[in-house]
């Protein structure tokens, strides 16, 4: 499994490898007051990464509306190639949503569709110690050598570690960047599987460094920005 702020595409990729999930995000939290820009969403903005062997690229290739709100479709390199689903961006107030459209996938003699969700992935105007979380129920429904359907319980939070500091990165000095954490729990079945990673974003920049570690391997894999190309 790959790493990544795309931590959506991770949770289908566990909700399938657990299954034998319609719905959003039900948080109800509110979104806050922003404090900066510190995701640019604009079409055609661009995120180099490295992990110091592989490069790879976050790119925002267009927009998609959802009810009242404007989304912006997400490609990553690094995204796992087994999820047939598109990945959008989204931010409405201080608060940063990751979207997952229906996903499908064909698992040995099985055909597996899992519903729409989003889960919220930072809020910046939070002050250091404060916390964000969440919940979603998506909906899988599986079709083949057996059928039926279950519900992921997809539970989130995140926390800002710190804030208005600098960082220096291969090389590169960052300003005002906001540290969080976020952790995520799926339980499927009875099984569970956590999610937690690390997300530091600089302002007018964007994201430039992550963490993620699986309970499935508890291999912790990390990228950190080499260049950016913003609109």
């Amino acid at each position: 499994m790959k790493k990544t702020f795309k931590t959506l595409s991770l949770l289908f990729v566990a909700a399938i490898s657990l299954t034998s999930c319609s719905s959003d995000s039900s948080s109800g939290e509110s979104n806050g007051t922003t404090t900066g820009n510190y995701f640019p969403m604009a079409v055609n903005n661009k995120w180099q990464y490295t992990n110091d062997v592989d490069a790879t690229e976050i790119n925002l290739i267009g927009t998609q509306q959802f009810g009242s709100n404007t989304y912006y479709e997400m490609t990553d390199t690094d995204a796992d190639p087994s999820v047939n689903g598109q990945v959008y961006m989204n931010k409405r107030g201080a608060s940063y949503y990751q979207k997952l459209s229906v996903s499908t996938q064909t698992q040995g003699s099985l055909f597996i569709t899992i519903d729409s969700f989003e889960m919220k992935m930072f809020q910046d105007d939070l002050q250091v110690g404060e916390n964000w979380n969440g919940t979603a129920r998506p909906k899988v429904t599986y079709t083949g050598s057996t059928s039926g359907h279950t519900v992921a319980n997809v539970n989130y939070e995140g926390q800002v570690t710190a804030r208005d500091v600098s960082v220096t990165l291969g090389g590169i000095t960052y300003n005002n960047v906001i540290k969080s954490t976020l952790i995520v729990t799926e339980t499927v079945n009875g099984q569970t599987v956590t999610i937690s990673g690390q997300n530091w974003f600089a302002k007018d920049i964007g994201l430039i460094y992550e963490t993620t570690t699986m309970s499935t391997d508890n291999i912790t894999k990390t990228r950190y920005l080499t260049s950016y190309d913003l609109h």
